[in-house]
């Protein structure tokens, strides 16, 4: 528990979480959802498209699955969520592609060493580039055109085109000597090359070239792992497939900075893999025996490896204080899965020069991410012990850390993600807090106790230290209590209890909008009770999202009751009452009526005193809303007139609302469609003539009547 909300760090979305250093961590779910997760694996069976043979493989940014088999001179086209491929006949520039891209501006093949554009609908060619000179090798989707990988004098660059063909910009790459294929990664701003300069290797470069960032060996991937596909999901992954000495074949994926997220095992009648490509939601791998897809799933196969990712915060720093107190606690708020582990560990310094090297490596352009992140936690001496949390369930829940014993002034923390193989889901941060000191608990004790507070080795300290960081969930709660009784945040069964606290018109069947929208009004329905205002207030209510669809008829109030003009009087306007003596008065005089007079009896409705104290509530409700609101809306209604008046309940037609004055206002309709059911309106609603047929034309209708 805490004495006040404290004052800190906090991370929770994207813009926030932009200024962490992050390693293994999805950028898509980033920011989209604003939550940190690791990257989802793929599923270890696959979905097969069985053809005679498959290469060339394209994914495009719809969905749509692209490969050929040269064999039959066919080009296949999958459309997303559907499980038959379309064949379609297309140009030898295609089914000879050692490469194709679908773009936004059409279908880009790569054969033979050109490079053409084709429609995508129709296979129309529309454009033959003109390289001038440079050998090309490969080609990879740009943010706007397209790179094509080509050499020219021993040196080799990437040349960003437009759609036209014309050439925008050359990257260099200053350490290739041979280079076979590559991809670009849009959203890490990267490119991951597949070299053979005696030992092939995968490279990842910056956007602009120079010497390779990360090195991988593609032996080292597996015994004597032989690469014989590369490609990617255009964004911040790349998938290279091969097989190893002993033929079995694999896909390996990994992200911009080259962490290797997983391994999907591919069958060895699927070797070797001839294209290979991702999306967010799939990865297409293609083969001897035609086409297969792996699904991403949201949780880890038993038979994968552990997935994790990490961060780093930038630097905190702690404010002064006069009694030396620098740190409270870390607090992550996170969705652990049962095998998933979250763990927390931080650094701390108070020296100056400690702290200008760390801001200086985490901010280092020449290294990636990962590079960064691994160094700064090979500092000694800086990092503590990690404190692990374990998850139980898919809730999401707080977890904190202690730091009140701190008294550096500058503080990283470091969060790792992990998940288990059999991992049911992905565990998933949302939120990350770093508190530092304001009103704490010990200064509730008595005097003589606070003075521990500047005793870093005080028991007294550390344990209300604990209690500070174990009971933030009572805080919660607590701070939570204002949410049950407030309207817009109460959840239904709160909002049932309020209104029978303050005595609303109610039922427990109603909509959750509809007892939000009552209990928001309960000041005005409790001070308007009795009035036309009151009710109004209540059936508005009742239909919050809806155009007014009701009327209250007051005869009195209205119209009042008619008079016959005399001297000094104009007499009535119409509409108005008609009063006067019933039928069956009591009075012996000339004009009693033998077998009429009598005592009142219960039922005369002609008497005017049954209009003196009567109210009409006009509803134009569907059949549904009158099934629901019949058995208890009259008695609410009644609650809300005045005791000695009388409500009557109406349902009618929204067209009864309607103004009828015959003037240029009125607007004369149609029949409405004929149709049975209990929103059928009797009398208006009509079918149609014998012998006649929807759709039927003037002479048809003529010919078939009877």
């Amino acid at each position: 528990m805490s004495a006040d909300p404290q004052r800190g760090y906090r991370f929770a979305n994207a813009a926030q979480w932009g200024a962490c250093l992050f390693a293994g961590i999805d950028a898509g779910a980033l920011a989209a959802l604003d939550t940190v997760q690791p990257f989802a694996p793929f599923a270890t069976t696959a979905q097969r498209f069985p053809t005679q043979g498959a290469a060339a493989l394209a994914v495009a940014a719809t969905g749509e699955t692209f490969w050929h088999d040269a064999a039959t001179d066919t080009l296949y086209r999958l459309a997303p969520g559907d499980d038959t491929p379309e064949l379609l006949r297309a140009p030898a520039a295609i089914v000879r592609a050692t490469r194709l891209l679908a773009t936004h501006w059409g279908l880009w093949s790569f054969g033979d060493g050109a490079v053409q554009r084709f429609e995508t609908d129709t296979l129309t060619r529309l454009a033959i580039l003109d390289l001038d000179g440079w050998r090309a090798v490969d080609i990879a989707e740009a943010c706007n055109g397209l790179y094509i990988l080509a050499e020219h004098d021993g040196h080799w660059h990437a040349l960003h085109v437009d759609c036209a063909g014309r050439i925008q910009q050359t990257v260099a790459f200053t350490d290739v000597t041979h280079a076979q294929a590559f991809v670009y990664l849009r959203t890490r701003k990267r490119f991951v090359l597949l070299t053979d300069d005696g030992d092939p290797q995968l490279r990842w470069y910056a956007e602009a070239g120079g010497n390779a960032l990360v090195r991988k060996s593609v032996a080292g991937l597996g015994h004597c792992f032989r690469a014989t596909a590369l490609g990617s999901d255009g964004r911040d992954r790349a998938c290279v497939a091969g097989v190893d000495r002993e033929g079995a074949a694999h896909v390996f994926t990994f992200d911009g900075d080259g962490n290797a997220l997983g391994d999907v095992q591919l069958d060895a009648r699927d070797a070797p893999a001839t294209g290979v490509a991702a999306s967010r939601d799939a990865l297409h791998v293609t083969g001897p025996r035609g086409l297969l897809r792996f699904a991403a799933v949201p949780s880890v196969p038993d038979d994968a490896s552990e997935i994790q990712g990490q961060l780093i915060t930038p630097m905190l720093h702690s404010p002064d204080r006069e009694d030396g107190r620098r740190w409270l606690r870390i607090e992550a708020t996170a969705t652990l899965p049962r095998g998933a582990t979250l763990e927390l560990a931080y650094a701390s310094t108070s020296d100056p020069a400690i702290r200008d090297r760390m801001v200086k490596l985490a901010a280092d352009p020449t290294l990636t991410a990962t590079q960064r992140t691994q160094r700064l936690l090979a500092e000694l001496g800086l990092w503590h012990a990690p404190v692990a949390f374990h998850g139980e369930g898919n809730d999401t829940a707080r977890f904190a850390a202690p730091l009140f014993t701190l008294r550096d002034p500058y503080l990283w923390v470091h969060l790792r993600l992990i998940a288990a193989p059999g991992a049911p889901s992905l565990p998933a941060l949302q939120a990350l807090s770093v508190l530092y000191p304001g009103h704490t608990l010990m200064e509730y004790l008595p005097s003589i106790y606070q003075r521990e507070e500047a005793n870093p080795d005080s028991f007294l300290r550390a344990l209300v230290g604990v209690f500070e960081t174990t009971t933030q969930g009572l805080d919660e709660r607590i701070a939570a209590l204002g949410s049950h009784v407030h309207p817009k945040t109460a959840s239904p069964e709160w909002l049932d209890a309020i209104a029978r606290w303050l005595g609303l018109p109610w039922d427990d069947t109603l909509a959750l909008a509809q007892k939000r929208c009552i209990v928001a009004h309960a000041h005005a329905l409790a001070t308007t009770r009795g009035t036309r205002s009151g009710l109004q207030t209540f059936l508005a209510c009742l239909m919050p999202e809806t155009p007014r669809r009701f009327r209250i008829v007051d005869g009195i109030a209205d119209f009042g009751f008619a008079t016959v003009g005399g001297a000094g009087c104009t007499g009535s306007a119409l509409p108005a009452m008609l009063g006067g003596r019933p039928r069956w008065h009591t009075e012996l005089d000339a004009g009693a009526r033998l077998g009429r007079m009598r005592l009142p009896c219960a039922g005369d409705n002609d008497d005017p005193w049954q209009l003196a104290a009567g109210v009409r509530i006009d509803i134009a409700a569907t059949a549904a809303e009158r099934r629901a609101w019949s058995p208890w809306l009259p008695d609410a209604i009644t609650a809300l007139v005045p005791f000695t008046t009388r409500a009557r309940v109406r349902w009618i037609d929204a067209r009864a609302l309607q103004g009828q004055r015959l003037d240029g206002a009125l607007v004369l309709e149609g029949d409405p469609t004929p149709h049975l059911g209990d929103d059928a309106i009797t009398g208006v609603a009509r079918l149609p003539a014998r012998g006649t047929r929807l759709g039927a034309t003037g002479a048809d209708i003529g010919t078939r009547l009877l």
